[in-house]
């Protein structure tokens, strides 16, 4: 009858209820997702960067001050385009130093005052240079003037001179160009007088010698450069006259933003 349905349909939806309620909730697709990174041990991805870490702090202690005396505080903050470091100074100013012109002049000025070969390292595999007639020549003739800038040349027959010690810094793979240059420069007498073509040897020879603009340094490095630069303030320019440091004032800095 009308009546025993209803009763019947009534008893079904209250059997489905209390089913719903006693059985555990089911999760949606993107619960178990969720449940599923977590329990990998990955964490979830967030777009607020402000809650993102890392544990890359390799670079942190590099911006400590890494000189502080005579009322100088000097602060590494990094390199640009793998030539000039940056520093802030007495938290006045920003410095930028090109790297190689610092180099350069700090190696000219070691050749200058010191004695004939006390710069140099003896080569584990001493280098053989080919050179013209005249160049060669010239070479033998004036073994000396090698010395003079820390090389250990000696005649090696052939027109070939072979090269025993160098300066302690220049690349094995610069000395056949930087004593071909030194041997030509002699050969075309551009300069007669001993002094003045010394000068031309330690410029070329410390040019070859320093840290080439463009290549990577790590920190320790530039920081040791900073350091031996401040403790030679006379320092001004590369021994070829570019500067060596670019200074720019906090007071510029913040006209050139609008705040002063």
């Amino acid at each position: 009858s009308y009546r025993e349905n209803k009763s019947d349909a009534l008893k079904n939806i209250s059997k489905k209820s209390n089913e719903q309620k006693s059985a555990p909730n089911k999760k949606t697709e993107y619960e178990i997702q969720q449940d599923t990174v977590i329990s990998s041990g990955e964490e979830p991805v967030t777009e607020n960067l402000s809650d993102n870490k890392t544990n890359d702090n390799k670079n942190e202690a590099y911006t400590e001050l890494i000189i502080e005396q005579n009322a100088v505080d000097i602060k590494y903050i990094g390199e640009a385009f793998s030539t000039y470091i940056i520093a802030e100074k007495n938290g006045k100013e920003i410095l930028f130093i090109d790297k190689h012109a610092a180099h350069e002049r700090m190696i000219y000025e070691k050749l200058k005052a010191e004695k004939a070969g006390a710069f140099s390292q003896l080569l584990l595999q001493p280098v053989t240079v080919t050179l013209g007639k005249e160049e060669y020549d010239a070479a033998i003739n004036n073994l000396n003037m090698f010395s003079e800038c820390s090389f250990e040349v000696d005649d090696f027959g052939n027109s070939t001179v072979i090269v025993r010690s160098a300066p302690q810094y220049i690349d094995a793979s610069e000395i056949p160009d930087c004593i071909a240059e030194m041997a030509d420069y002699i050969a075309k007498g551009k300069n007669d007088i001993f002094t003045e073509k010394m000068e031309w040897f330690y410029h070329n020879v410390a040019c070859r010698s320093a840290v080439k603009a463009g290549n990577k340094s790590t920190p320790q490095e530039l920081i040791e450069l900073v350091k031996k630069l401040e403790e030679n303030p006379q320092i001004k320019y590369c021994p070829h006259g570019r500067p060596v440091c670019i200074v720019m004032k906090k007071s510029e800095i913040e006209r050139q933003f609008g705040r002063v």
